[in-house]
This record gives C-alpha cells, sequence and structure tokens, in this order.
C-alpha cells in the first residue's frame, strides 16, 4: 500500500500544511503590527493594515481551501482504486479509513465549516477579513470589588453579516447567526490540526499494510508509533 498513498503524505499534504504555515505566519504578523506604536499612532498605517491586510490573508485562505480540496480529492481516488485490490486487507483497509473518517472529521465542527467555505469562495465571492477588536475575560480579581482582568487583542476575521447570505449548512449557518464575526486563525488552526492527525493515522497504517512492514511497526499502535516518530 506505500507506493499507493506516497504522493498523498508526501506532495499534497506537503502542500497543504505550506499554505498553512504561510498563512499562520502572514497573520501573526500583522497580529504583531497592531501592538506597536507605528499602528497605534498612525491612522493611515492602521488602516492601510485593515485594508492590504486582509486582501492578502483573503488569497492565503483561499490557497490553504484549495490545497484542502486538492488534498480530498487526491485521497478519495486513491481509495477507490483499494476497493478493487488484489489483496484483502487492503480492500478492508477502505472500511477502517470511513470508519475514521467519520470518526475524525466528517461531522467536526472546523471541516464542515471550511468545506462551507470553499462553496462560498466558489460559488459567491472571496470574502476578505477585516481587524476586529477582541476583550477576553482571562481571571478575576483578588477583590470581589475589582472587575475581571480582560485581555484585548486585534484579530482578522470575517463579519458574518458580510457572509450570512449563502446556503451555509446547518452547522456552520446557527455559528454564523450566534457570532457577530468568525475567528478565522482559531478555525483553520483546528482545521489544519485534525487533517494532519488524519494523515499521520494514514501514513501509519500505509507502513503497517507494507509489504516490507517490520513486526515492530505492525504490533505498534498509532499512539505508540506517533511517539516514535517524535522521539527521531
Amino acid at each position: 500500500m506505500g507506493e499507493n498513498f506516497f504522493s498523498v503524505i508526501f506532495y499534497s499534504f506537503y502542500i497543504l500544511e505550506g499554505n498553512y504555515q504561510d498563512f499562520k505566519s502572514t497573520i501573526q504578523r500583522y497580529v504583531k503590527l497592531t501592538t506597536t506604536d507605528e499602528f497605534m499612532l498612525n491612522d493611515q498605517k492602521r488602516m492601510q493594515l485593515h485594508i492590504q491586510g486582509g486582501r492578502e490573508l483573503s488569497r492565503l485562505i483561499h490557497n490553504y481551501i484549495a490545497a484542502w480540496y486538492s488534498l480530498v480529492e487526491h485521497t478519495q481516488a486513491i481509495r477507490k482504486k483499494m476497493k478493487e485490490h488484489e489483496k484483502e486487507e487492503i480492500r478492508s483497509f477502505t472500511l477502517e479509513y470511513e470508519s475514521k473518517l467519520s470518526e475524525s472529521l466528517k461531522e467536526n465542527f472546523e471541516n464542515l465549516f471550511v468545506k462551507d467555505l470553499r462553496r462560498y469562495v466558489q460559488h459567491k465571492a472571496l470574502p476578505v477579513p477585516t481587524l476586529h477588536f477582541r476583550m477576553t475575560r482571562v481571571s478575576f480579581a483578588d477583590s470581589a470589588s475589582e472587575p475581571p482582568l480582560a485581555e484585548m487583542a486585534h484579530s482578522f476575521e470575517f463579519s458574518s453579516e458580510q457572509i450570512q447570505d449563502f446556503n451555509w449548512s446547518r452547522t456552520s449557518k446557527e455559528y454564523i447567526e450566534n457570532n457577530k464575526s468568525i475567528p478565522l486563525e482559531k478555525i483553520i488552526d483546528g482545521h489544519f490540526t485534525r487533517m494532519k492527525e488524519f494523515y499521520l493515522w494514514i501514513q501509519f497504517r500505509d507502513h503497517q499494510l507494507h509489504p516490507y512492514a517490520s513486526s515492530s511497526v505492525k504490533q505498534s499502535t498509532f499512539e505508540e508509533w506517533k511517539q516514535q516518530q517524535n522521539a527521531v
């Protein structure tokens, strides 16, 4: 099975991960700029970051979604071929794959939202995130008479009002209706984390089903195998 999933693991997922890292580094750099004196004291610079930053992040979000869809399509094509494989253990893997997919991705909110967002981009428009100011309660003050302590920060998010006019799935629609803005970085972080875990599992089973797999690999659990990979 190793040769079948090699291109998915080492090329398609590599592209997705690269686009994720581009998005993360860019959004973190922009958010960091919001704390500088140049941003705080210069209205023109603030507006420039608001417009140009949102436009650039929109491009990177598009790239991430496109890479994700290519990865999904590539994986599905290989899975279909495996259903007709001459070896029974390879054919049975497709059932295991479907079970793992349902367990880890299919009904997951982040995965559903990214899937919906791809449809939105394809059939509606490419939404542009804008700067939002967030104040998050982090802890209570020592005295009961004092107000709670709060953390204040800027983030780039989609305005819910901007994107609500679309046939979103029920889960995404409810989330949009219940939130004034959509925390993109948080959603994409959650999505990529689950995608990475899923494709690590595929890589693990790929190694186990390889005709030349060692007995230690064949007898390992997924968690044991992950620990071994992290130790290398």
